[in-house]
């Protein structure tokens, strides 16, 4: 379903004329029962929520590890503003405004055995203020700035301190994009960010996608096999088939939904 209150078609906006991320002829090579990623082209602009369709298994997680660097770009090339981030690692790729929500919340979103506030920080071991200068952990500076997080983001738990196994399937999402958005992005991928949730959570995450874009001017990315939400959160809509990207369609008018169906299913 759609946001409360919105239009089943997102109505058309006026986007910044500055791309935050490129793809040019991006290629992967497919891993096992994977049909990889084939020249993909595309751009994302600033405050945009730019969705990628398409029936399970078409290329779309080997897609967002490639931008996310966690796969090896075989052909083509990716940027992120003005840098070229083909071979970059992910953490450069964080540092350049990058941030990724994987859709593996458990086997790779967290530690389901460290408590809730080192999964909120995971990707900021070793820094200042958590960690000192000898690499010692400061609990009293990780539990104050988890404590934060999940108040902002709404994470119900018992305690910072609860194992993050112990939170249910939207409190860990939720988790995933506190973490992912503390770093103040310019781009987030959104790998299937709302699949399995109750619709409480899936209104306020599908709610904090578009505010994020429309008020902070934070790219998305946005993967999703459920259509109604793609229809309802994004300005353009690109469909991967066979590890292709069969096309872009602008959502905005009539007939929008038939386009995005024929492609999924090969067509043009």
């Amino acid at each position: 379903t759609g946001l409360e209150g919105e239009p089943p078609v997102h109505e058309r906006r006026a986007l910044s004329g500055e791309a935050v991320l490129r793809l040019d002829r991006v290629s992967v090579r497919p891993g096992s029962q994977e049909v990889g990623v084939r020249e993909v082209s595309f751009s994302v602009y600033r405050g945009e929520v730019f969705g990628i369709a398409g029936i399970d298994g078409n290329g779309q997680r080997e897609l967002a590890e490639a931008i996310a660097g966690q796969r090896s770009v075989w052909r083509g090339n990716l940027s992120l503003g003005d840098e070229d981030v083909t071979h970059a690692s992910v953490s450069a790729r964080q540092r350049l405004g990058l941030g990724y929500v994987t859709d593996d919340r458990l086997g790779e979103g967290m530690v389901a055995s460290l408590p809730l506030s080192l999964n909120l920080l995971l990707k900021r071991i070793g820094e200042q203020p958590f960690w000192n200068r000898a690499r010692r952990m400061s609990p009293a500076s990780i539990k104050k700035a988890a404590e934060s997080l999940a108040e902002e983001f709404d994470i119900r738990a018992v305690d910072v301190n609860a194992p993050g196994g112990t939170l249910s399937g939207g409190n860990i999402q939720k988790m995933l994009l506190a973490r992912e958005l503390s770093f103040s992005p310019k781009v987030v991928v959104y790998n299937k960010p709302t699949h399995g949730l109750d619709l409480k959570t899936t209104l306020a995450i599908r709610r904090r996608i578009r505010e994020l874009a429309t008020d902070g001017g934070v790219a998305a990315v946005l993967i999703s096999t459920d259509l109604d939400e793609l229809l309802a959160l994004c300005d353009r809509i690109g469909v991967m088939f066979q590890g292709r990207l069969l096309g872009i369609v602008e959502n905005a008018g009539p007939g929008v939904e038939e386009q995005v169906g024929a492609f999924m299913l090969g067509g043009a």
